[in-house]
């Protein structure tokens, strides 16, 4: 975990391999983070590292899966489920997230 990044209460990390968050990150109430299936799925990897970039805010209730990268700058909305890379300095929102707006700026 980066420099001056902080994650609230009743959050979920679930770590097999790697789970990076960076610089100035900000990570709200009920986050869960699972970089691995915990149960094998033929044809699918057990296994894959999440990476939170410098910068990022994740709202309430979010849920990040394995193998995502979530690039500097991003904004995660409340409730979104992520299941795909996010693009540095973008929004997304939704089950599954999905991009909803670019050239995102936000400070903590």
């Amino acid at each position: 975990m980066g420099n001056n990044s902080y994650i609230n209460p009743n959050c979920i990390i679930i770590c097999q391999e790697k789970i990076e968050i960076g610089n100035e990150c900000a990570i709200s109430w009920n986050f869960t983070a699972m970089d691995t299936d915990l149960h094998h799925i033929t044809g699918s990897p057990l296994t894959a590292p999440i990476i939170i970039e410098d910068n990022v805010w994740i709202g309430a209730n979010v849920t990040v899966l394995k193998g995502v990268r979530i690039g500097k700058g991003a904004v995660i909305a409340a409730q979104a489920v992520v299941t795909k890379n996010v693009p540095p300095h973008s929004l997304v929102a939704g089950n599954p997230a999905k991009l909803i707006r670019e050239q995102v700026e936000w400070k903590m």
